[in-house]
């Protein structure tokens, strides 16, 4: 019998090694544009307007839940979350924005897209992640999305045109269109679901690490894209425990019919609507998050009478 090496720890260690250098530069060349790369800032939004928080979510979950999976549903499922991570838009915009920082690009919104603000393929968005990276010293950063990304297995586990293969060479049978069936064996189907899962998992570490670097309000100097030509002060608006989530600064100035100016403040946060409340009244040292401290009081309790307690939590504790 034929034993299967998990080569999960390896791939993450390697990862880590990969990125941290990237995040360090990027945090040492401006701090700014670190922030809004981390923050993922796409326009107006709140909380629950993060794509990227479902799914680091949803592969934490899977992982917890993977051992109690029977029989072929395990299997499955580590599939169907392959798909899911590599395509993850996020992991691409987050890694070329910090490469951009490095370079003393200011923070872009949209560096996958095309010229009609369509979202790329997996190979374009390896091939444009190669392309930003070229000519720097970060160039080894494409690798882990490369060597994660199989276009024939992504697109027959995509499409259902797979099986699994349980007697002979055991493994993941590929029926297609490309061409004949193919077996990817169990030893290599393991390594590409653990690569594409130490990537999201490297890069998430890193993301959580460095959004706690800044751990206390500060004010620090915005970019001159983001002042509208000039540097501006900003001040980090910061939720203990956690780290950034936000940052706001004078706008500019409105005239009253008296002739007078009076600021007005520009914000770019995701907060949660009780912490928006605090922002508003010019609070940026936030308390910690209410639906962190209300699920560790719920998950020591009964499941019958945590479900029966999380709307009340919900109602008067968490949308206060």
């Amino acid at each position: 019998m034929t034993q299967i090496k998990d080569n999960y720890r390896k791939y993450f260690n390697e990862y880590i090694d990969i990125f941290e250098p990237l995040f360090k530069s990027a945090y040492e060349k401006s701090k700014i544009n670190l922030i809004l790369s981390l923050l993922a800032w796409r326009g107006s939004s709140d909380d629950g307007w993060e794509p990227y928080e479902n799914t680091v979510e949803v592969a934490l979950e899977m992982r917890k839940q993977q051992k109690k999976l029977k029989r072929d549903l395990g299997m499955n499922m580590s599939l169907w979350v392959y798909v899911h991570l590599i395509e993850s838009s996020e992991q691409y915009e987050l890694i070329a924005n910090l490469i951009k920082t490095t370079k003393a690009e200011d923070y872009n919104i949209a560096n996958q897209r095309n010229k009609n603000f369509v979202n790329l393929t997996v190979e374009q968005k390896i091939d444009r992640l190669a392309k930003i990276a070229s000519k720097t010293k970060f160039e080894n950063v494409v690798e882990p999305f490369r060597l994660s990304f199989d276009s024939r297995f992504r697109n027959a586990i995509a499409h259902a045109d797979y099986s699994l293969k349980k007697t002979g060479r055991k493994g993941i049978t590929i029926i297609d269109d490309a061409g004949f069936p193919k077996i990817f064996e169990q030893q290599e189907t393991n390594d590409i679901i653990n690569r594409a899962l130490a990537l999201h998992t490297s890069i998430n570490v890193m993301y959580r690490t460095y959004i706690g670097h800044f751990d206390e309000p500060q004010k620090i100097m915005s970019s001159k894209s983001l002042g509208g030509g000039i540097e501006k002060e900003v001040d980090l608006i910061i939720r203990k425990k956690h780290g950034v989530i936000g940052i706001s600064w004078i706008g500019g100035y409105d005239e009253t019919g008296d002739g007078q100016k009076v600021p007005f403040t520009s914000r770019i946060a995701k907060p949660m609507p009780y912490e928006l409340k605090l922002i508003e009244k010019g609070i940026f040292f936030l308390p910690p998050s209410r639906p962190e401290r209300a699920n560790k009081f719920l998950d020591k309790l009964p499941a019958r009478i945590s479900r029966k307690l999380v709307p009340l939590f919900k109602r008067y504790y968490i949308e206060r």
